[in-house]
């Protein structure tokens, strides 16, 4: 019982913070806000993965040192006209913390 608790609680406060992610940006500019939030977190370096329609981007830390979102969590950027399947679209607006006329930013917690 406890245990379902735990994991519901868990899930609730990750909410919460794609939330508070999501009410920092105004949506001028998605990725220049992504990266002064990471710089402002003590973030000098990060993880960096190309692909064709993608960038996924987290703070390259030690795990001691993280915060709670900015320099923790993994940030995927994508083009904001990049067609997503009516399968996937719950799951990416869920995650979706900033839509420009450019980009999509997606947060998604560590694992």
């Amino acid at each position: 019982m406890w245990l379902l608790f735990l994991l519901g609680f868990s899930g609730c406060a990750k909410k919460n913070m794609v939330n508070a992610a999501r009410n920092a940006f105004n949506d001028n500019n998605c990725v220049k806000t992504l990266e002064a939030y990471m710089r402002s977190s003590g973030c000098p370096d990060v993880h960096l993965v190309k692909r064709p329609q993608e960038v996924v981007i987290r703070c390259k830390k030690d795990d001691a040192d993280r915060g709670k979102v900015w320099d923790n969590y993994w940030f995927r950027v994508t083009p904001a006209f990049l067609n997503i399947t009516p399968e996937q679209l719950p799951e990416v607006e869920k995650h979706t913390i900033c839509k420009d006329h450019n980009h999509r930013v997606e947060a998604y917690p560590p694992e």
